[in-house]
């Protein structure tokens, strides 16, 4: 049997087993994966022990109707007197799923899954079991207890690697990349695990969600999509490096090809619709919203893609209630509470914003856009010191978006860091630079100037020239802008203050934009240097 054979039938027999445990996202993850695998003239054929129907068969075919009809209760309570590794799985995680249900309508903590530990670990203390183990994992990240949870989501992913619910929670244990990194690494060097695809997959998704992608990472990429060209999950990673790195079109070419190929899937479709909301794609957006409507209106992704459309008409409220709506559907759908901050922040309630960039956080403390609209809630409040703080958290998440060093750099300008605000401001001006030649090159001419007048306050001419001059030679590339003008005048001041009288005439003459003070100011200056020439 071939290695892609093997695989085939690996991915097979995973979504039989997960299926019969309801495990129903890895499931489907598997079955995704299988058809998606490069196709084989070579039947396969699986040997399948004999079926024994005996009493506790027949319990768990009841307890898996129960479950599917989402009567979680039930299903646990008749396997009350089963004693098998799936069986004791089955019902320990239909309690959780009723200790889930009845915490979202209370509301109200409930500490009933320590019972469920406590009764998932008498089993393993005498015999392993890799679905129990998840369990245990699942539940110590809804404690919080991160380190025991990636102990036992390791051991459960070493006896069955292909439950990608197992992978995801392991993913979701980490604190910082480099927590994350060394767990790779015990991986890479696992006999067990090393050979596994599973790794791979994982890898791609640790430095995409930590976004460090690398070349050796879309190289790994496209290794994948090499052994599952119809694979959509592939093409989504893909799709949301590009996204994260601002790369937008190359990102919405990406997702229009996965839509070509899966016209109905509503997956990451909300993510999809953020990416056109800053885009500015405004029919786009509203072609989408309808769509995801028509298909499902009761899925959180389709409540996300409503907001957003709701949003983009500056409904603020509206896109609230659906925001609202998504989390009722999907507890878990963390996006949601970070963008009810930004929608809170546009009807400038600064204390709303604030609670639901936290409840966003606690979440999901790897989202760097609820760490910047924390930092922007309190710059409003003209809370620097707290400000400083969250922007930092973005930059340290998301070190390529110059969003987060203007908005760092702009906070220490404020409580009158000059030296660490230049920092800031070079970092962002590098992000920005797009090199064209040796003689032109592309910047944004906002963080130009903003860097010449901290270099200013310094009393730094030498360097507030250097940027005065970088800002207003974009005008030649990108066109006339304020910061371009305000440039223009400062070079037209201090060259006539140096004297050098026909080069201030010919900046100050041609400045026909700005406000009406600039440009006054600018026909004195000029009326000065022609009379001193």
């Amino acid at each position: 049997m071939t290695d892609i054979d093997q695989l085939r039938t690996d991915l097979y027999k995973s979504c039989i087993k997960l299926t019969q445990l309801n495990l129903h996202q890895s499931s489907k993850w598997c079955a995704e994966a299988l058809a998606g695998l490069v196709a084989s003239t070579t039947p396969i054929s699986i040997d399948t022990p004999p079926i024994i129907i005996d009493g506790e068969q027949q319990q768990m075919l009841l307890a898996n109707s129960y479950f599917n009809c989402k009567e979680f209760d039930r299903a646990a309570y008749v396997l009350k007197s089963c004693v098998s590794g799936d069986a004791t799985f089955l019902r320990l995680y239909s309690m959780v799923l009723a200790i889930d249900k009845r915490e979202t309508e209370s509301e109200e903590p409930n500490d009933s899954l320590a019972k469920v530990l406590v009764e998932s670990n008498q089993y393993l203390a005498k015999s392993d079991h890799a679905l129990l183990y998840y369990l245990n994992g699942l539940i110590y990240n809804k404690k919080k207890k991160y380190q025991l949870a990636q102990t036992n989501l390791y051991k459960s992913i070493k006896l069955f690697p292909y439950n990608w619910s197992c992978w995801q929670e392991l993913i979701t244990s980490f604190t910082s990349f480099e927590e994350a990194n060394s767990f790779l690494n015990k991986l890479i060097s696992s006999k067990i695990l090393s050979s596994n695809i599973m790794v791979k997959f994982f890898e791609v998704v640790i430095l995409q969600e930590f976004h460090q992608p690398t070349t050796t990472t879309l190289t790994t990429l496209n290794q994948l999509l090499q052994l599952f060209p119809k694979f959509s999950f592939i093409k989504i990673q893909q799709f949301l490096i590009s996204y994260h790195n601002l790369d937008y079109y190359i990102a919405e070419h990406i997702f229009d090809e996965i839509l070509i190929q899966d016209p109905l899937r509503l997956d990451d479709l909300h993510t999809f619709s953020n990416m056109l909301y800053v885009m500015e794609k405004r029919s786009k957006l509203t072609y989408l919203a309808h769509f995801a409507n028509s298909i499902d209106k009761f899925r959180p992704e389709t409540c996300c893609i409503l907001a957003n459309y709701h949003s983009m008409k500056s409904q603020h409220e509206m896109a609230i209630m659906y925001y609202k709506r998504a989390l009722l559907l999907d507890k878990n759908c963390l996006s949601a509470y970070t963008l009810i901050g930004h929608e809170f922040v546009e009807l400038k309630n600064s204390h709303a914003a604030i609670e639901s960039y936290r409840k966003a956080i606690d979440l999901n403390n790897k989202d760097f856009r609820a760490w910047y609209g924390l930092g922007q809630a309190y710059e409003v409040l003209d809370m620097h010191l707290y400000a400083l703080y969250y922007y930092q958290r973005a930059t340290n998440l998301q070190n390529n978006d110059k969003r987060m060093w203007i908005a760092l750099g702009g906070c220490f300008e404020k409580i009158e860091k000059f030296k660490e605000a230049i920092k800031s401001f070079e970092k962002a001006l590098i992000i920005s630079t797009d090199i064209i030649d040796e003689q032109h090159q592309l910047v944004d001419p906002h963080i130009a100037y903003r860097l010449a007048i901290i270099c200013e306050k310094l009393g730094d001419v030498t360097n507030t020239e250097k940027y005065m001059k970088l800002c207003f030679n974009q005008e030649f590339e990108m066109g006339v802008s304020d910061d371009t003008c305000k440039a223009r005048l400062w070079l037209a001041r201090y060259a006539l203050d140096q004297k050098n009288f026909n080069y201030a005439y010919e900046l100050a003459k041609d400045l026909q934009h700005g406000n009406s003070h600039d440009i006054e100011e600018a026909r004195g200056v000029a009326r000065e240097a022609r009379n001193r020439m």
